[in-house]
């Protein structure tokens, strides 16, 4: 099976790692950031938010934690056979270079994976060009445009993504077991 994943908030916390250096970077009160769990689109409509990323998205795209399990259950996928493509938004806007700032970020953290696409702006297109049977992501946007494509989807459950009508996951376990699913 070909397996399609985003990166950003569905292998990584990049949500919990951006709004702390968001709140340091505003010199806003962090707790009650967390509380009001903003959007990334009202995070992007900040005054300045171009220098904030200019500034930080390299080092928050570098230090941003694994969710937990996920290089096992990658690995366990891979074993079984499975091919494993990034597919991500990250783009040349945002980054120097964001083919490498992943790559980099995949293998210092020894997830497996067999292609890296960045700059995909629109992932329902490259899931069909790229042959998918499986798409994980955190983003409604993304997964529903994937689905009106045919191709299963998963959605990364997150703070602020609760659309009941796409089939949420919450954890790499039950990942797995989605995917173990589909063979019965």
């Amino acid at each position: 099976m070909n397996i399609a994943i985003d990166i950003d908030d569905t292998i990584t916390n990049t949500y919990e790692t951006m709004v702390p250096m968001i709140a340091l970077f505003y010199d806003k009160d962090l707790n009650k950031l967390l509380h009001n769990k903003p959007s990334y689109k009202e995070l992007y409509a900040l005054p300045r938010f171009k220098e904030f990323s200019d500034q930080c998205y390299e080092t928050i795209a570098s230090i941003a934690p694994l969710k937990n399990g996920v290089v096992d259950i990658l690995q366990r996928l891979k074993n079984e056979g499975h091919k494993i493509i990034f597919i991500t938004s990250r783009n040349n806007q945002e980054f120097k270079n964001p083919y490498q700032t992943c790559y980099d970020y995949l293998t210092k953290n020894q997830i497996p994976f067999d292609k890296l696409i960045v700059n995909a702006s629109n992932k329902a297109e490259i899931c069909l060009k790229e042959h998918i049977d499986l798409f994980i992501d955190d983003s409604t946007k993304h997964c529903q445009a994937v689905s009106k494509k045919g191709i299963t989807t998963l959605q990364f459950n997150s703070v602020f993504e609760n659309n009941s009508k796409l089939n949420k996951v919450t954890t790499w376990e039950e990942v797995y077991h989605q995917v173990q699913n589909m063979y019965i």
